[in-house]
């Protein structure tokens, strides 16, 4: 007599998350990306001055960093992915770069998700505090707009976001702080959140016997990353194929990306957007840095993309990782 179970387990495999294609080569969503926004490439470069407590309205320009959070009462989304065991509120980082103020006018833009949008707006104050109105062109379906406080005398920025449009998250509230970035090649990666991805879940049927009885069994396989992630630096030290051989295509895929990540890269990878926002050092200024990248960088991406495409033909063809 035949019986069928299913079981379902997550076991750790590589995978590569949305930058394969078919071709089986890796796609990095830096190297070949392109920007016609002016400026992007050296964005993080804004610093105004270096007071992080607002007094004047030259405290104001600089980059503001923090979370943008959904703000739509009991309707607030959010996303769950039970068989990586992945919750997430369906907030992102943004910062908001006031670049300019003249005559009470502001000029700026935005950066999260990925997504660069300038703005212009106006400024008031009273004796207590700043009001800041800034509109977003518009001419993008998730374009807004900013409403803003900020207490005199005070280091938080605080506001909130409202959408155009009809999309499904079209409001949203943030408490933003002043910071300077500054690109570390020795910044290191704690460990805060667990990197999944769950867009690669892959489930496999399989045959097993016990006690003289056929069972067909289901696994559901995701990608993640091990411990490896935190002992290897790409942006300080070239990488030999000794170093890279014998780790995990998870592993292989966070270690490049935390070199974007230390140079303030923007990411639109939902999975790997989750993963870097969560690191407190992380700041979202850049959403092209391919100028901004070291030689040693260059060199490291190039062999752990090569070790990301042979892991992912290994998968393909012997179906594990």
């Amino acid at each position: 007599m035949k019986y069928i179970s299913i079981f379902l387990f997550a076991i750790v495999m590589t995978s590569c998350s949305e930058q394969i294609k078919s071709d089986k080569k890796v796609q990095d969503e830096v190297m070949s990306s392109s920007s016609n926004e002016t400026g992007t490439a050296k964005s993080h470069a804004l610093v105004g001055n270096n007071n992080l407590i607002v007094k004047n309205e030259e405290d104001l320009i600089g980059n503001w960093v923090g979370w943008f959070e959904p703000d739509m009462g009991d309707q607030n989304p959010y996303f769950y992915a039970g068989d990586g065991g992945v919750y997430w509120g369906r907030e992102n980082k943004i910062t908001i770069s006031i670049e300019n103020i003249e005559d009470k006018n502001i000029k700026g833009h935005s950066i999260v998700a990925g997504n660069y949008r300038p703005f212009t707006g106006t400024i008031s104050d009273s004796d207590a505090e700043f009001i800041l109105n800034l509109k977003e062109p518009g001419d993008d379906r998730y374009d807004g707009s900013f409403q803003i406080s900020m207490k005199k005398n005070q280091k938080t920025l605080s506001g909130k976001w409202k959408a155009y449009k009809a999309i499904e998250i079209n409001k949203r509230k943030y408490n933003l702080t002043k910071k300077i970035f500054k690109y570390n090649p020795n910044q290191e990666l704690v460990n805060s959140r667990t990197y999944v991805d769950w867009t690669k879940l892959k489930t496999t049927k399989f045959k097993h016997e016990y006690e003289g009885e056929i069972y067909e069994d289901i696994s559901t396989s995701f990608s993640t990353s091990t411990e490896s992630i935190y002992s290897i630096n790409a942006s300080n030290k070239l990488l030999t194929k000794k170093d890279v051989e014998n780790l995990k295509k998870g592993d292989l895929l966070i270690i490049r990306n935390t070199i974007y990540a230390r140079h303030g890269f923007s990411f639109k990878n939902r999975p790997l957007r989750i993963f870097f926002d969560a690191q407190e050092w992380y700041m979202p200024v850049n959403t092209d840095i391919k100028s901004n990248l070291t030689e040693i960088e260059k060199k490291n991406i190039q062999l752990l993309l090569k070790y990301e495409k042979n892991a992912v033909e290994y998968y393909d063809s012997f179906g594990r990782g």
